[in-house]
């Protein structure tokens, strides 16, 4: 592992304890899910002195999972670290990251298990020792449908994290999950009309969802028909077919639908939107 953030680094003690300032600039970031682990993977290593940060995100609906490292990483090393995880994490309630374990602590590895303890398990010699991995502290947060899981980590011959790094990551929490949901507005604001459409009702097809999207900006028919170039039986035909799928009466409905962030069940986890996956098209 090579770190790509030289500001996750050692640190002096001042440096370390400088909650105040991390708070500060976690909320003035103001970022939304895309940018809100690079503003953590900073926060957290400059909070606790940490070589390398986590950030994971379960999705219960559609049961995706995202993990992201603050380091450059071989990606297939990657993939046989996180098969092994999957495979050993059930033996310990610390690498299920269950938030009821969890509360709101922060827990380290050194918590549950001794030194020779560590090195003997599956989970550590598969994950985390090969990539010179050896402390761990972490703290779960629960929002919604989310399971957020915030990791450091000090590579090997480094010191376990102290009682005060774990006050420090208790303490910064709080903040770390207001933002999380902060996030998670700004990501679903960014969303247009036909996003929402698109998301929600994934059976509508390319020509229905544009006509949808029309008469969700106030189109009439005659309209849209001048607009996309088509008779108005045609686009009658289409609107007809959109009231089917959505169970929607009337053109109303469909611009209230399109307009508002309900927390559509079929909508996939929100780490997805914003990253230039629609580019006007519905995603495969």
């Amino acid at each position: 592992m090579r770190l790509v953030d030289q500001a996750i680094t050692r640190k002096s003690e001042a440096d370390e304890a400088n909650l105040p300032g991390e708070i500060i600039k976690l909320y003035e970031a103001e970022a939304d899910l895309i940018g809100l682990p690079e503003i953590l993977f900073a926060g957290v290593g400059r909070l606790i002195d940490a070589d390398v940060v986590t950030y994971s995100e379960f999705h219960h609906v559609s049961g995706e999972f995202r993990s992201l490292l603050s380091v450059e990483d071989d990606p297939s090393r990657r993939a046989e670290a996180m098969a092994a995880f999957a495979r050993h994490m059930h033996s310990h309630d610390f690498w299920r990251c269950h938030p009821a374990f969890f509360g709101e602590r922060a827990l380290r590895e050194s918590d549950f298990f001794g030194e020779e303890e560590f090195a003997t398990l599956p989970i550590a010699r598969e994950v985390f020792l090969p990539s010179m991995a050896r402390r761990i502290m972490s703290i779960v947060m629960q929002s919604g449908d989310y399971v957020l899981t915030i990791s450091g980590h000090r590579v090997i011959g480094r010191a376990t994290f102290s009682d005060r790094q774990r006050d420090l990551l208790e303490a910064y929490r709080p903040h770390v999950l207001r933002s999380y949901r902060q996030a998670c507005d700004r990501t679903l604001a960014s969303m247009t009309p036909t996003d929402r459409l698109r998301i929600a009702f994934p059976e509508l097809t390319p020509r229905q969802l544009e006509v949808a999207s029309w008469i969700a900006r106030g189109k009439s028919n005659e309209d849209i028909a001048t607009i996309l170039d088509v008779g108005i039986e045609t686009i009658k035909a289409h609107v007809k077919a959109i009231h089917a799928k959505i169970g929607a009466d009337g053109r109303l409905a469909i611009a209230v639908m399109a307009h508002t962030v309900p927390p559509f069940a079929r909508m996939p986890p929100l780490w997805r939107i914003g990253e230039k996956v629609w580019g006007g098209h519905p995603p495969a």
